[in-house]
């Protein structure tokens, strides 16, 4: 067998299933009826809360709370946990709290 097509293999299985989520019937945000809150680091150390309910539109729309503190985010982040867990319209519900924000990436510097 050609030894491209074994290292190309992997690559091309890869590509076939990037995107989709390890668990298939995991709540996701563009799912009609899905609660979600989802937490993000900005560059300037702040961080931003989405929340919102999925339309069945691949960007559902959204309330943007940004410029938030560790303590103002985790705070935000719970009252709205608490809300999605008693509210009917929550046929599902998808969460990524601080815990599981990658930092932002640094800003390029600038080639001389």
């Amino acid at each position: 067998m050609n030894a491209r097509f074994l290292i190309a293999l992997p690559l091309l299985l890869a590509a076939c299933v990037e995107g989709f989520p390890i668990d298939p019937s995991a709540p996701r945000m563009d799912q009609a009826g899905t609660c979600f809150a989802t937490v993000s680091a900005e560059k300037d150390g702040t961080f931003t809360m989405l929340t919102g309910i999925g339309d069945g539109t691949p960007t559902p729309m959204a309330v943007k709370k940004a410029g938030l503190s560790a303590e103002a985010v985790d705070a935000a982040f719970a009252h709205e946990v608490q809300i999605m867990q008693i509210n009917p319209e929550c046929l599902a519900i998808y969460t990524k709290g601080r815990d599981k924000t990658l930092p932002p990436k640094p800003a390029d510097a600038p080639k001389p």
